[in-house]
């Protein structure tokens, strides 16, 4: 669903940001995990996996609920963690539960394409397209569903050699 969202399945896919291949990965983050050719698929997947394993890692123990929590790493994949934490800050000033995603920090990741919030002194990165990433999380998420409604998980059975359960 991500991969769809992010280049519709083509390889070739670039940005006008400068994201590159299949999961849509900047550069410099495909530095980060050691991948000098975004181009390649395999590569590309790779650094984006990676990086999402390192975003379910920094919001793991901050993030109490787990469907929260999985909207805070697909906004955060979109738009960088910096602008969510950003946007975490200001919830916090405004006196909302910055854990909830739909109600208060997809609200504030919107508000920071306004200046009164994109140059409060909480802010450290600055202005946010923030409509993107929260269409972004949504989307995923419905093409998830739509996934799943098309691919139903099979029961699994035993393999009558091995013993092992294989849809």
């Amino acid at each position: 669903a991500q991969v769809y969202r992010e280049s519709k399945f083509n390889p070739k896919a670039t940005s006008w940001a400068g994201a590159i291949g299949l999961m849509q990965i900047m550069p410099k983050t495909g530095e980060e995990y050691g991948v000098d050719d975004l181009g390649i698929p395999e590569d590309n997947i790779y650094a984006g996996t990676q990086h999402l394993l390192w975003l379910t890692s920094y919001w793991s123990d901050k993030i109490d609920d787990p469907q929260d929590q999985l909207k805070f790493i697909l906004g955060s994949y979109n738009v960088g963690h910096g602008h969510v934490n950003d946007a975490i800050k200001l919830a916090k000033k405004y006196g909302k539960d910055w854990q909830l995603w739909d109600e208060v920090v997809a609200k504030m990741l919107i508000l920071k394409s306004k200046p009164k919030y994109y140059n409060d002194p909480v802010v450290v990165y600055g202005y946010c397209r923030g409509l993107e990433p929260v269409e972004y999380v949504k989307h995923v998420l419905s093409y998830y569903e739509n996934y799943k409604a098309l691919f139903p998980e099979k029961e699994l059975e035993p393999d009558i050699v091995t013993g092992n359960t294989a849809p």
